[in-house]
């Protein structure tokens, strides 16, 4: 179980420009729940190496933000494929990321074949 929420995190990274294609709750979950320990565990590192309210701490703060993301947006698109939502619901991080990603995080998978994919492992 744990080697599936590691590939579910590293598809995260391995997909980061790929908008096309599903993921799962499991997937995506997996996904949020590694980067949100990764994201503390670096803060934690950078603040005792550095100093909690350093120059360089938020430079690699803001590094490991940005990167969180630029991985996340198309992990979304492709959960909110997986709902069988359109992917531009997205545009509403703009304001309300934590409510888009704990919406599509709880919306359940539809039917194989939707609009937005076709599940060609049929």
């Amino acid at each position: 179980m744990f080697d599936k929420a590691v590939n579910s995190w590293l598809d995260g990274y391995r997909k980061i420009f790929d908008y096309q294609g599903r993921a799962t709750r499991r997937e995506f979950g997996s996904f949020l729940v590694i980067q949100f320990v990764l994201f503390f565990v670096v803060a934690i590192i950078s603040s005792r190496l550095f100093g909690g309210s350093s120059f360089m701490s938020t430079i690699i703060a803001t590094v490991v933000v940005v990167a969180s993301l630029a991985t996340m947006l198309p992990y979304n698109v492709r959960r909110l494929h997986d709902a069988g939502q359109s992917g531009w619901a997205c545009l509403a991080y703009i304001g309300f990321a934590p409510v888009i990603i704990g919406v599509s995080l709880a919306m359940v998978t539809k039917e194989k074949n939707n609009k937005y994919v076709v599940d060609t492992q049929a």
